[in-house]
């Protein structure tokens, strides 16, 4: 069992550090604007009652590569490829399906798909857990080769993503496709976008005279300790998988008291609490790197919190790395501190290793929406 050291204390006043992400502007077109512009409606049916459809040039080119049916989670295939147009030159399009076997979000997913591509990501508009579009591109001697869009959706049990590739020499050419790609999008598989009801649990944390907080996070987790029995402070220990060796574990804890003073002494305290987790947990894991960090962004104003990202050496279950997310940051009158880690893989070609961090991943972003979502 991987050990929880959470509390941490700190006062002060601060200032609301945050950022936030420019989402694209619709620009939805009627069929008969598309077709103005040489544009049809390119309808896929992908199998498993799953439709989808988009506007694409009238000479582009549809070849269905596998059935949705065929897919058994947790796994993923490829269900089609797009040459928009007919010229396999310029735009490639790729929609491939995700089964995981559990909740898994979107953004990472999509991010994922950019990188084991040879992308590196240029910016993320990610709407939410369940809807994501990132972006990527390619370098030859410090120059902009290839372009990418990555465009994902979460229906209940699956993920269905659109990944768009083409040379930057057509980059005009590619915005306006991808953007007419992404607005004029319909999935139609008898579902509606979001995390199936059977893949996320419910949990209410009293958090004493400040209230109660409702927290969402995948089946797939079970609850090992849960100390939120009344006044602050309190933790609650989800892990997935056995004790003995789980895949993901994440430490939640809550405590009365106001915004630390900077983000400098934020800084600090997670170096203290870093430290002390690795001695609490010095059989599993050693060697912490940190690999980046910043202001953690959504917070209510006068509130300022950080978020770190470190990669660790395993030193059980067969070596490895492991990878660690801690975010510290004071809401409305609450300290919070989530801590999450689980296994990692320096390759990100691999399907296998990649669903393995995805349940952790994903119940570390649920529970951060739960907490920065609440309403007080």
């Amino acid at each position: 069992m991987i050990a929880a050291v959470l509390l941490y204390a700190y006062v002060g006043d601060g200032q609301a550090a945050s950022s936030k992400q420019e989402t694209e502007r619709r620009q939805t077109l009627t069929e008969e604007e598309a077709k103005d512009l040489g544009y049809k409606r390119l309808s896929l049916n992908l199998g498993n009652d799953i439709k989808a459809s988009f506007f694409a040039k009238g000479n582009s080119l549809t070849t269905l590569l596998a059935k949705a049916e065929a897919i058994e989670a947790p796994g993923r295939g490829e269900l089609a490829k797009v040459f928009v147009p007919d010229d396999r030159d310029k735009f490639e399009v790729t929609v491939a399906l995700f089964k995981p076997g559990f909740a898994a979000e979107a953004p990472s997913i999509s991010e994922q798909l950019l990188m084991e591509n040879g992308f590196g990501i240029t910016d993320a508009n990610h709407v939410s857990l369940t809807s994501a579009d990132a972006e990527g591109e390619t370098l030859d001697e410090s120059k902009v080769a290839k372009l990418a869009r990555s465009i994902c959706q979460v229906r209940q049990d699956k993920v269905l993503c659109f990944f768009m590739q083409g040379d930057a020499e057509h980059h005009s050419e590619f915005e306006d496709q991808a953007r007419i790609l992404k607005d004029s999008l319909q999935i139609d598989d008898g579902s509606k976008e979001g995390f199936d009801s059977s893949q996320i649990k419910h949990l209410t944390l009293s958090l004493g005279a400040k209230g109660s907080l409702a927290l969402d996070y995948p089946s797939v987790f079970s609850v090992v300790d849960n100390d939120f029995d009344g006044d602050l402070p309190g933790t609650l220990h989800l892990q997935q998988g056995g004790a003995d060796n789980p895949l993901s574990a994440i430490m939640i804890a809550a405590s009365a008291g106001a915004a630390p003073p900077s983000s400098e002494a934020i800084d600090s305290v997670a170096d203290g609490m870093m430290h002390s987790w690795l001695e609490q947990n010095e059989k599993l894991f050693a060697n912490p790197v940190l690999a980046s960090k910043g202001d953690l962004s959504g917070l209510g104003s006068g509130d300022v919190g950080r978020t770190y990202a470190y990669v660790v050496d395993k030193l059980a279950g067969g070596g490895g790395k492991a990878q660690v997310r801690l975010s510290l940051f004071a809401s409305s009158g609450v300290r919070y501190s989530v801590l999450m880690v689980t296994h990692y893989a320096a390759g990100v070609d691999d399907t296998g290793p990649f669903f393995v961090r995805l349940g952790g991943i994903t119940g570390y972003d649920l529970v951060m929406r739960s907490i920065l979502e609440r309403r007080h």
